[in-house]
């Protein structure tokens, strides 16, 4: 199963070095598996990041460069798209299988009811088509949907984790006997932040009022680590009942976010939501699953999300597509702690607030706020040591043009409502 959460930093998490939040139950299950140090989203943003770990691929590749809008409306060329129904997402690998396949949560791949996850391989689905800012004024009602039937208009989100946990293992009890593959994709912790009164107790009623009638936004920050912890107490209610119904064992549980943080911490690195630099796309990444993971593992090899579909589809016997570029890769050796096994990625490129491209130990960041870093040695990227090894920079400036020539070759399209007047 999978566990995202929406806009958590890097640093938000006890086991991340927070200072501020408390996450046992997360912190166990790096306890308990293993802890990637350089685990990488797909982009710096909602939707691209969500389309990378669908379909295994950079969100360039499959052309979902751009945050969607209520109406599948790409917010940069205000065309009405979402992802490919053509596109293979891991629940069809998964499906092809036998497996039951469940999406609890955000969506943000196109609202359009040929775009929802029904339509992409999920038998079951329970959550927002969108980001939980995404209300009125500015927009239109937000909508909690069940396999596409609506349930109910701006829901009470300070419930919608504790809705989303219970959701979830109701799944999960009713495919206890058959393969299943279960996404939950947290609303929480994206600006506004919300959390239920069990969670928001360490507040005083005079902080609690400085959250302003109709604001969605800003005047919520200050509850962010409670958002967090209710997210950590959700994490901990599934392990129970995995463990009540005897699979925790045969379950491989991954724990990550779509992209760094708007209103969290992101610890020693530069940059956050939306930047190319660090903060935007490094995120947590933490996999327990007892008896096939060595408990206690960190690694130090550079992994990214688009990895969990041909990681998965390995596992379950399944075939990656083959008539398409899939740029993740399976990383199960990395999962067992073989001592042999390195990361896949001569290059991984950051494709979200500017260019850039990581090989190694070094990084290039291209514009005039950019430079080549060793992240080594410089995991803040502060230190500009493009003058003294040219020979670096120079290489990887290769990788990005080749990769620039690869996508004009080998890029596939969003889908686009075939009645849309603004194709």
């Amino acid at each position: 199963m999978l566990i995202y959460t929406d806009d958590l930093g890097y640093g938000d998490l006890s086991c991340q070095d927070s200072k501020n939040i408390d996450s046992p139950n997360i912190d166990q299950l790096a306890t308990d598996g293993i802890r990637f140090t350089d685990f990488y989203s797909g982009s710096a943003s909602c939707t691209p990041a969500r389309a990378a770990l669908m379909t295994g691929s950079y969100p360039s590749r499959v052309n979902m460069d751009n945050v969607l809008f209520p109406g599948s409306i790409d917010r940069h060329t205000k065309k009405v798209k979402g992802l490919n129904p053509s596109e293979i997402t891991i629940a069809e690998v998964l499906k092809s299988e036998g497996y039951a396949t469940g999406m609890v949560g955000k969506w943000h791949l196109g609202d359009d009811s040929s775009f929802m996850p029904n339509n992409q391989g999920f038998d079951e689905y329970f959550g927002l088509p969108y980001s939980n800012d995404m209300v009125p004024p500015r927009f239109v009602d937000l909508p909690l949907l069940r396999n596409g039937e609506l349930l109910e208009v701006n829901p009470d989100q300070d419930q919608i984790t504790r809705r989303y946990t219970e959701e979830s293992i109701s799944f999960i009890e009713k495919n206890k006997d058959q393969p299943f593959f279960l996404y939950l994709s947290h609303s929480m912790p994206h600006r506004a932040c919300h959390a239920s009164a069990e969670f928001t107790k360490r507040f005083t009623e005079a902080q609690m009022k400085r959250i302003k009638p109709g604001e969605d936004k800003k005047s919520r920050d200050f509850l962010y680590p409670a958002s967090v912890e209710e997210i950590d107490w959700s994490t901990g209610e599934i392990l129970k009942k995995l463990r009540e119904l005897g699979l925790e064992e045969n379950t491989m549980i991954v724990f990550s976010s779509d992209n760094g943080p708007m209103v969290g911490s992101t610890g020693p690195l530069r940059g956050k939501k939306g930047s190319v630099y660090e903060g935007g796309h490094r995120v947590p990444g933490i996999v327990q699953w007892k008896g096939r993971i060595p408990a206690g593992t960190v690694c130090r090899e550079m992994v990214t999300a688009m990895d969990l579909l041909p990681t998965f589809a390995g596992l379950a016997g399944a075939k990656v597509p083959e008539d398409r570029v899939i740029d993740g890769h399976d990383i199960l050796p990395l999962l067992e702690a073989d001592p042999d096994a390195k990361s896949p990625y001569d290059a991984f490129f950051y494709t979200h607030g500017g260019k850039a491209v990581r090989s190694g130990k070094w990084k290039l960041v291209l514009g005039k706020k950019g430079g080549l870093f060793d992240l080594s040695a410089d995991i803040g990227e502060k230190k500009n040591l493009a003058k003294t090894h040219p020979e670096v920079d120079a290489r990887l400036r290769d990788h990005l043009d080749d990769f620039s020539k690869d996508l004009k070759k080998n890029s596939r399209p969003a889908g686009v409502l075939k009645d849309s007047t603004n194709q």
